[in-house]
């Protein structure tokens, strides 16, 4: 469905622009985030599995 309302809201390039760069933004944060979980997490479970090989020795 096209609207033939010429009284629509349009919204220019540079909202556009600026709502883009927020979500680029967002997701960055957030995946930054999640990576330095996940590589504490992992390095977590190798000291623990080194400590453990090491402790048997």
């Amino acid at each position: 469905m096209t609207s033939t309302n010429p009284k629509t809201n349009l919204i220019n390039r540079d909202d556009v622009n600026e709502m883009i760069e927020n979500a680029i933004r967002r997701h960055n944060r957030r995946s930054t985030i999640i990576s330095a979980i996940l590589g504490w997490v992992l390095i977590g479970g190798y000291s623990f599995g080194l400590f453990h090989v090491v402790q048997n020795i």
